[in-house]
């Protein structure tokens, strides 16, 4: 019950921003465009003059006028998509694009949990253990090493003279 209250009023800020959002680039872009106000009373009251008195629509009064007309439209589309969309990915989604630009590529690898070795838990002395049979296999190979290199100088050795 809660959680549809909240869904409901997050869709309505949602909603709400979103028509202003578009209000006011409707707003910027007939100004700029047209040099008309639409959301000025007086603009409309001209408007309903013009058309009573005879006016003709040009192309560009044609094309003001489906900008006026298509606010609704976009404002019950944006909704309609604000309402299917998960809230909080409209912050995250942006900032995962930021942080993660570089990381874009990186696949992580698989793990496969059944391949995974469980070692089981070693007492003190199986330790000490292990590491002595370390060293030694160690000091067997470098002694190993050590015998065949002087080998290999008495048979240069023997070979001059």
């Amino acid at each position: 019950m809660i959680k549809k209250f909240f869904h409901y009023v997050c869709f309505a800020i949602t909603s709400i921003i979103w028509m202003a959002l578009v209000a006011l680039v409707l707003h910027f872009g007939l100004l700029y465009l047209f040099g008309i106000d639409p959301l000025a009373p007086e603009t409309y009251a001209g408007i309903a003059d013009y058309w009573n008195s005879g006016g003709v629509l040009h192309g560009r009064d044609i094309l003001m006028l489906l900008l006026i007309i298509a606010y609704f439209p976009i404002c019950c589309l944006g909704c309609y998509k604000l309402y299917h969309y998960k809230y909080l990915k409209l912050l995250t989604v942006p900032l995962n694009k930021i942080f993660n630009h570089g990381l874009d590529g990186y696949v992580a690898p698989d793990v496969n949990i059944k391949n995974l070795k469980i070692e089981e838990k070693k007492t003190l002395e199986q330790i000490v253990q292990e590491r002595l049979d370390e060293e030694k296999k160690k000091n067997q190979q470098t002694n190993s090493s050590v015998e065949f290199r002087k080998n290999i100088i008495d048979k240069i050795n023997e070979s001059k003279k």
